[in-house]
């Protein structure tokens, strides 16, 4: 059994942090709250992050679960919510920090990491895709005929 499966079972910290830092957005959310002076709320965030709101909601709500955010609902017309950094995520800053120092000294920016690994593929959804945001397969043909073996599949909205 390799080393690490049985960790893997079990749970090890490390790996079930990467597992939540590595979700989409994650890292950028707590990078913002390490950085942020005063208290966020969702509109701010998903300005700053360009997020769609079902992704951000969904971060929302499992970083303060996590404990690394604190949620404040105000009872005010409108409603007013706000999100603040616990200590975990204050303690995340020297990390970030670091990071950054480390990305600059290798000449590490989005651009070159995008020329690396090529460009991030379009979200689901997006022009041409199937229902799950796949391209459509070609229908298969019996060889020397013209005609699909079986009718294309069409998606309905």
């Amino acid at each position: 059994m390799p080393r690490g499966a049985s960790a893997g079972r079990r749970g090890c910290a490390v790996g079930d942090l990467f597992a939540m830092l590595g979700q989409p957005h994650m890292l950028s959310l707590l990078h913002l709250f390490a950085s942020a002076p005063a208290p966020l709320r969702f509109t701010e965030l998903q300005s700053r992050l360009d997020i769609p709101p079902k992704t951000l909601s969904a971060r929302l709500r499992a970083l303060v679960q996590g404990g690394f955010l604190a949620r404040h609902a105000y009872s005010e017309i409108p409603p007013r919510v706000e999100y603040e950094p616990t200590t975990k995520v204050r303690e995340l800053m020297p990390l970030f920090e670091g990071l950054e120092a480390w990305a600059t000294r290798n000449s590490l920016t989005a651009t070159t990491v995008v020329s690396m690994i090529g460009p991030v593929p379009p979200r689901r959804g997006a022009g041409g895709a199937g229902a799950a945001g796949r391209p459509r397969p070609e229908p298969r043909r019996a060889p020397g005929y013209e005609q699909p073996l079986v009718a294309p599949q069409t998606v309905q909205a």
